[in-house]
């Protein structure tokens, strides 16, 4: 795909809020900046991850969530503990190239006993941070990890991925997925791209078409592709719930948009937040959660040309952000299905 002006080249494991670094975000969106000039609670985050970092408390909501917070503090729930211990489950991530989504598939490793799918749009390339993490593994966790190209502007490549999953012989004989991570996404970095736009003057067509493609549509006929797979009620079957966990971005909250911007990144969150809270009432009924999650400010390649406003204790290790998904999780049960929830498990309002 060819578009006006620069080079689109930002389709990675953002997660919503990995990029949100540029030396303008001040005059965006005042609760995704340092500070945004109140006074935190001194309250600290530690995630299950080794990761020394610490988080002070999120930023409070300028509304309030139709959705409980998720307790972190809280046991991980019987449904999360049969998914992690069982050596037939499945787990996919999509955008797991490098960033967030590589180090998601790192976390489920250790996580986990299962099998990991790892998509990205050439996860053979040799050079690539995921080939070289492969690589560094023993012959029997590079077992539990397949790796399969997924292009999520291109409905043959979805498709394709879901013929994988159903009739592949390792596949086919476990015969389900029991966790979607949708962690690919795009932003730009207003440069050399029109996205993120700060003024309806700076809109592109052809950018908001290919914005609202990768965050949105891509990720929605994945799961429409996968849904038969994440059915875990299945009758004469013992399966934990199954979840879909969606990379949004507290950006996406409409209730908490004071200052615009960002105007084909922001929509297509929306919109993400809202396909995953309509999903969720259709994939109740078959024994599946969808959440949607803000990551924070996550310290990856592609946000490092935009981290000088950003201090040190607002930007996340990678490894500290994915464990604090995981940790969200692992404590969701059916009050939470739907709901947008930031990293500490706080929910956040549409």
């Amino acid at each position: 795909m060819r578009f006006s002006r620069g080079t689109y080249a930002f389709i990675a494991t953002l997660g919503g809020s990995s990029m949100m670094r540029l030396p303008s975000i001040r005059a965006l969106h005042p609760t995704v900046v340092p500070t945004m000039m109140m006074r935190h609670s001194t309250r600290v985050f530690l995630s299950s991850s080794s990761s020394s970092f610490q988080a002070p408390e999120p930023p409070t909501s300028k509304a309030q969530s139709i959705f409980p917070d998720v307790d972190l503090t809280a046991s991980i729930t019987e449904s999360a503990r049969q998914r992690n211990s069982d050596p037939n489950a499945v787990f996919l991530v999509n955008g797991s190239s490098r960033g967030i989504g590589l180090q998601m598939v790192k976390s489920l490793v250790e996580r986990t006993q299962g099998t990991i799918v790892a998509c990205c749009r050439t996860p053979d390339d040799p050079t690539s941070p995921l080939q070289q993490y492969l690589q560094s593994l023993s012959p029997t966790l590079q077992e539990r990890i397949h790796t399969v190209p997924l292009d999520l502007q291109n409905q043959t490549s979805i498709d394709a991925l879901g013929d994988y999953l159903k009739t592949t012989t390792t596949m086919h004989s476990n015969n389900r997925l029991d966790g979607l991570f949708n962690v690919a996404g795009v932003l730009g970095d207003g440069s050399t791209t029109p996205g993120p736009e700060r003024s309806l003057a700076r809109l592109e067509r052809q950018w908001l078409e290919h914005t609202l493609q990768v965050n949105l549509v891509g990720h929605v006929m994945l799961i429409q592709a996968l849904q038969r797979l994440l059915k875990s009620n299945i009758q004469k079957e013992d399966r934990p719930t199954s979840v879909i966990v969606n990379l949004s971005a507290r950006v996406g909250s409409i209730a908490d948009n004071e200052l615009g911007g960002w105007y084909s990144y922001r929509m297509s969150k929306a919109a993400l937040n809202q396909a995953t809270r309509t999903m969720a009432h259709e994939l109740k009924r078959q024994g599946t959660c969808a959440i949607a999650v803000h990551p924070g400010t996550t310290d990856t390649d592609l946000s490092k040309p935009f981290q000088k406003n950003v201090r040190a204790e607002k930007l996340f290790p990678v490894d500290f952000t994915v464990d604090q998904i995981l940790d969200v999780v692992d404590r969701i049960d059916d009050t939470h299905t739907g709901g947008l929830y930031d990293w500490a498990g706080k929910a956040i309002p549409f």
